[in-house]
């Protein structure tokens, strides 16, 4: 009898063990199970996108990859990097959040009047993704794959950022063609002077004029001068870029000594997680070979600039002008 009892507490004691020794390798029954991973609408290799295409209201524009990295299609100006960083991520393929079968009609999911994505890949192929309405909830897209009847619906953010890149286009911070109600300094320095103007003070919920400083003497802009700086302060509407071309020096287009340095600082029209504003400085030199504009250069990079020759000569013209405000 006693070794009967025995054995069964015996028993009792190994049954326990197994069933703790259990519970600590599977982490007990909480543990959530793995989520299965979602099918993608296409799959592209990040190497083997060459360049985009996206198209909306908005306008089209292209972009594309070199040996040295992204640019505007057949243009040198490089993408703005803190804007185009995990944009060749996000062309590689988005997750599919559910399929849905094809449409009665186009107009039912917003595709009969798409925006388009267009990636092409080496060797010349191409992935076309039509971008719809919005799901009535607001986080998932409507897309259709070009040639595929059905369509499916994508993570709402992915759209966004694409279709982003056609209403404002990656630029970059050099380029000086920005919204001028977003100016913050405007400074126009020649031989005749330096006068900087001080825009946006007021904001939203009011405060300080805007200010002109001349010299040591400092005033409050009217509406009609302010409105006159700011015709001015959001660049030159003429603005050609290319690299420098063969005879053509710093000093013969006038920028070792130029005759005007012009210094903008604006906020961004998105903010950046650390940025808010960024400051641009540009010298401007001789007349361009054809007459229509002066030459330009910014340390921020390596091409020879042209601006408009009627918008350096306005902005000259602020240098010497009289600027009584209130005070």
């Amino acid at each position: 009898m006693k070794s009967a009892v025995v054995r069964f507490v015996l028993l009792l004691i190994v049954a326990f063990a197994a069933v703790a020794a259990w519970v600590l390798v599977s982490g007990g029954d909480d543990e959530p199970a793995a989520t299965p991973l979602l099918a993608r609408l296409y799959t592209a290799t990040q190497d083997d996108i060459v360049n985009v295409t996206v198209q909306t209201e908005a306008g089209i524009v292209m972009f594309e990859r070199r040996d040295d990295g992204w640019y505007f299609a057949e243009s040198p100006v490089p993408v703005n990097l803190d804007r185009w960083g995990g944009v060749v991520l996000l062309l590689s393929g988005p997750e599919v959040e559910r399929r849905l079968a094809a449409p009665v009609a186009l107009s039912e999911f917003g595709l009969d009047e798409p925006d388009i994505v267009s990636v092409g890949l080496e060797g010349g192929s191409r992935v076309e993704v039509r971008l719809g309405a919005e799901t009535p909830d607001g986080r998932n897209v409507y897309t259709q794959l070009e040639g595929k009847p059905e369509a499916a619906l994508v993570n709402e953010p992915w759209a966004r950022v694409l279709r982003r890149l056609a209403a404002e286009p990656p630029l970059p911070y050099w380029y000086y063609r920005v919204d001028s109600a977003l100016v913050r300094l405007f400074e126009v320095e020649s031989a005749d002077g330096i006068v900087t103007f001080l825009l946006g003070l007021a904001g939203s919920d009011g405060g300080p004029p805007d200010r002109v400083v001349q010299g040591d003497a400092a005033s409050d802009l009217t509406d009609a001068q302010r409105d006159a700086v700011l015709s001015v302060a959001g660049g030159p509407p003429g603005f050609g870029m290319a690299s420098w071309p063969e005879g053509l020096t710093l000093e013969s287009a006038g920028l070792q000594s130029p005759r005007a340095v012009i210094r903008v600082t604006y906020e961004l029209a998105v903010p950046l997680e650390d940025k808010r504003a960024v400051s641009a400085v540009y010298a401007v030199g001789e007349r361009s070979a054809d007459g229509d504009g002066y030459y330009a250069a910014t340390p921020d990079s390596p091409l020879l600039l042209t601006f408009d020759a009627a918008w350096v000569e306005e902005a000259l013209s602020l240098v010497g002008r009289e600027f009584a405000g209130g005070g």
